[in-house]
């Protein structure tokens, strides 16, 4: 073991003083320590819960906190563990702390709510591991809050198979019901065969994924835009298409004939203030360029709109996603102006 991992060992055997217990280790009475909670992203809810979880051991028939303030990242550090130590690590853990039996675990914050998932672990030599998961609300910082010891004792009666431990009630007065906690979301036990490693079991399932949710609402938005500048394109072919002297050019010819062509060919209109060959070019161009446009932009709108749309619908958020309508866009062109024709199916 190199220097670093000593002093970090080493720090984790100072890292506090000598906790007071209930009762004296005995042939009825069990030592139990409680190893620090470790989190990454909220120290004062694992702080709460620790000292909770200390604070409900030392009321609990049969056990008593052992002596010891043990932090599980310098502990997992020093023996090279990995995030989650394994089984052979956790007997390590329990030679170097002298412990029999302790609890252990981490506190993750979620994502999406303000909540923190607490998942601990039951060690003792010889036996199977157990192993607790409860979601609560983060506000959850103090150590001494009712339900906050409520929610310890729910775990510590899963882990070690006990009933909970009773509020001491003062002089005078009848012990309180133990409620159930309104701030526990939900709870899982689970237990494995002895020598088998433990494994990281995923998180309970953050519902409507931020990336998913974001990135529709982005194809959502960049198909309006798209769809907003086709709608352009088709105002703009019929301006051209209603243009006084576009239409007094049109009618100084059949009506069976291509007047662009015409144009094209240098023939001038019979019609008194109609737009001469030169001007009715540059109209034809302009309005077929935007005539190519709404197409263009119709159909990556669409596209994008869709996908978009798909994205949303098939999103697993808490609440589940109102049906979506069909909907689908129809443009046309003639030389009588644009249209577009929008058409929902509920």
């Amino acid at each position: 073991m190199g220097k670093t991992s000593a002093a970090l060992l080493a720090g984790g055997v100072l890292l506090g003083a000598t906790i007071a217990r209930a009762d004296s280790p005995g042939p009825n009475v069990l030592p139990l320590q409680v190893i620090a909670i470790q989190s990454d992203d909220a120290d004062d809810q694992a702080d709460a819960l620790t000292s909770a979880l200390r604070s409900r051991v030392r009321a609990l028939h049969g056990f008593s906190l052992a002596d010891g303030d043990y932090a599980l990242e310098v502990l997992t550090l020093g023996f090279k563990c990995g995030e989650v130590p394994d089984e052979s690590c956790q007997a390590t853990i329990g030679d170097h702390i002298h412990a029999d039996r302790y609890i252990w675990g981490t506190l993750k914050r979620s994502k999406t709510s303000r909540q923190v998932t607490a998942d601990l672990h039951f060690w003792s030599r010889g036996r199977p591991g157990i192993r607790s998961q409860v979601i609560y609300s983060d506000n959850l910082t103090t150590p001494g809050d009712d339900v906050l010891k409520r929610l310890a004792d729910d775990m510590l009666a899963k882990l070690l198979g006990t009933k909970k431990a009773a509020p001491t009630p003062a002089p005078g007065t009848s012990p309180p019901a133990v409620a159930a906690s309104p701030a526990l979301t939900t709870t899982a036990l689970t237990s494995r065969p002895a020598g088998a490693p433990i494994t990281e079991e995923p998180a309970p399932e953050e519902h409507g994924s931020d990336g998913h949710r974001t990135a529709g609402w982005a194809g959502v938005g960049l198909g309006g835009v798209l769809i907003a500048a086709g709608l352009y394109s088709v105002v703009r072919v019929h301006d051209i298409d209603t243009n006084d002297r576009f239409d007094l050019y049109r009618k100084g010819f059949a009506s069976g004939d291509d007047i662009c062509d015409k144009a094209r060919a240098g023939q001038t209109s019979t019609v008194v203030g109609a737009a001469t060959p030169t001007e009715m070019q540059d109209l034809c161009s302009e309005a077929t360029t935007f005539q190519m446009l709404q197409y263009v932009f119709f159909g990556l709108g669409a596209v994008s709109a869709g996908a978009g749309v798909y994205l949303l619908a098939t999103d697993k958020g808490p609440t589940p996603p109102a049906p979506q309508a069909k909907w689908s866009l129809s443009p046309s062109v003639s030389r009588s102006g644009g249209r577009l024709q929008f058409k929902v199916d509920f």
